[in-house]
């Protein structure tokens, strides 16, 4: 019996390393492709795509670039690109079956550099406008899949909670990014620590230009926002910031049309359709028939009542379809918590529209948006905030990208980069053709090269500057006001709301 079971695995084992083989013979000729591009940074890539696809860590980098393997892609030519793009389609084209799901993410990583990003956001109080466009409001407690990929290893997750008996705030987000799990807490923490992230369930320092996460995503700051980057190209725009006692944050998503309908969660499923994007999970629950008037429509068409009937079928049903479980939840936990320890299905107790909102306060709010270039699409929920808690507005963030204007000088041998501060080469351990690198000026970096390949002369590398990030500053708006005549939804309320649901 032993034998035979012996017999089998070992079959097993050649079967899957033959199989590896064949993909990577496969696979051989993108690779040449990249290396014939730049010998170090093409190398990387490639090696990089493979670790990628079977969701492991990637190589550390052998460049003075922090880039994502994506970014990385973006800085070959275009026409190059296109080229190995079209061998990789070929590839998938043409390949085993037993292959596709290898070439399938091969090839979407290619597309991802030829396709233009659709914004997704959760802020304020908040509100949510999905990769279609669709705007409503979202006031609810709990934990939530806030949009993920069924194609790649990407999810974001959010965690409302209670600022007063109606109005929630954005507390927490926790991500899958590349198969690396991230979260980032503003003041309810898992543990002990102060650090506000979280990799892989451990508390995460920040330091350096760029932190580097291990399969291949990073994390930078910019301002006062946090940029999570994946290695496939999408990205998580975290803006900490406060209102009253209470800390939330502004979450914006950036994904690629080119994944068309590959999508789930609050921000609907990126089909160019923002009429179905609040049917719920797999398009299963009709939204109702009458009209909201938030965001999508003139607050003419509707009437107060029905305005709240929508909020409270989104606030239950709809909420409902996309809250986590214990075993889908990202986030971290103290002991003897859950996801039910953070949900409130009650809440809230009104559900407020600008209805309520008195129309010089509505005016008042409404020229302070516009004067901050707030968009049509979320000018509705920055009245709101704005009018009900005095939050501030918050335009999309456009942040700068890495790569822009950035050129990469040839290398003439890998260089190990850990982000610490120094660029060390190969060999730094007293090989007598390298030494390490020392500092001279804050954003210079100045390297002796192997004299047997290139004598005494000498080369220069612009780098970012080596920062630590620092705490992001935080706004301290006034006190929330008190909206005339609310009406009332026909829900239970509950006498008492605590701050964990």
């Amino acid at each position: 019996m032993k034998r035979r079971i012996l017999f089998f695995y070992l079959t097993f084992l050649s079967n899957f390393v033959f199989s590896q083989d064949v993909f990577s013979s496969a696979f051989s000729e993108i690779k040449n492709d990249l290396v014939s591009w730049d010998p170090i940074r093409g190398e990387w890539l490639a090696t990089s795509i493979l670790a990628m696809k079977d969701n492991a860590i990637i190589p550390d980098r052998t460049f003075p670039e922090e880039y994502t393997p994506y970014e990385m892609l973006t800085m070959i030519p275009l026409q190059k690109r296109k080229e190995i793009a079209e061998k990789v389609a070929r590839q998938q084209s043409t390949q085993n079956t037993q292959f596709s799901r290898e070439w399938n993410f091969v090839n979407l990583f290619f597309n991802h550099s030829f396709c233009e990003p659709s914004i997704g956001r959760s802020y304020g109080d908040p509100h949510l406008n999905s990769f279609d466009n669709a705007s409503y409001s979202f006031q609810t407690v709990g934990e939530f899949v806030l949009s993920k990929s069924k194609a790649i290893p990407f999810e974001v997750q959010v965690r409302q909670m209670p600022q007063d008996q109606s109005f929630s705030l954005n507390n927490a987000v926790a991500m899958n990014v590349g198969g690396d799990s991230l979260s980032f807490y503003t003041d309810e923490k898992p543990d002990n620590q102060k650090q506000a992230f979280r990799l892989n369930g451990a508390g995460t320092q920040l330091s350096g230009r760029t932190y580097f996460l291990p399969k291949g995503g990073t994390i930078r700051l910019e301002g006062i926002n946090y940029i999570v980057s994946w290695p496939t190209g999408e990205s998580v725009i975290i803006d900490n910031r406060s209102t009253g006692k209470m800390k939330f944050v502004n979450i914006t998503v950036q994904v690629f049309k080119c994944d068309e309908n590959q999508y789930e969660g609050l921000l609907g499923n990126l089909n160019g359709n923002q009429n179905d994007d609040f049917n719920g999970r797999d398009n299963n629950r009709q939204r109702p028939v009458f009209i909201s008037s938030y965001g999508n429509f003139g607050l003419e068409q509707a009437t107060a009542i029905a305005e709240k009937e929508y909020l409270n079928f989104l606030a239950r049903d709809f909420a409902d379809d996309w809250r986590v479980n214990d075993q889908s939840t990202l986030f971290d936990y103290s002991i003897g918590e859950s996801t039910a320890s953070f949900t409130d299905r009650s809440f809230p107790y009104i559900h407020y529209t600008l209805y309520d909102l008195p129309l010089d306060r509505q005016n008042s709010a409404r020229r302070r948006c516009e004067e901050m270039g707030i968009s049509q699409a979320e000018m509705n929920g920055c009245i709101y905030d704005q009018g009900f808690l005095n939050i501030p507005p918050n335009p999309i963030p456009n942040p700068s990208r890495p790569t822009s204007g950035g050129t990469m000088q040839k290398l003439n041998y890998p260089a190990l980069n850990t982000n610490q501060g120094l660029f060390m080469n190969k060999g730094d351990k007293g090989d007598e053709n390298t030494k390490p690198l020392t500092i001279e000026k804050p954003q210079e970096i100045e390297r002796e090269n192997n004299q047997n390949e290139r004598g005494n002369q000498e080369e220069i590398i612009k780098v970012p500057n080596v920062i630590t990030i620092p705490k992001p500053v935080r706004t301290e708006p006034s006190k929330p006001v008190s909206p005339s005549k609310p009406i009332q939804n026909t829900t239970p309320i509950k006498k008492e709301i605590k701050g964990k649901g």
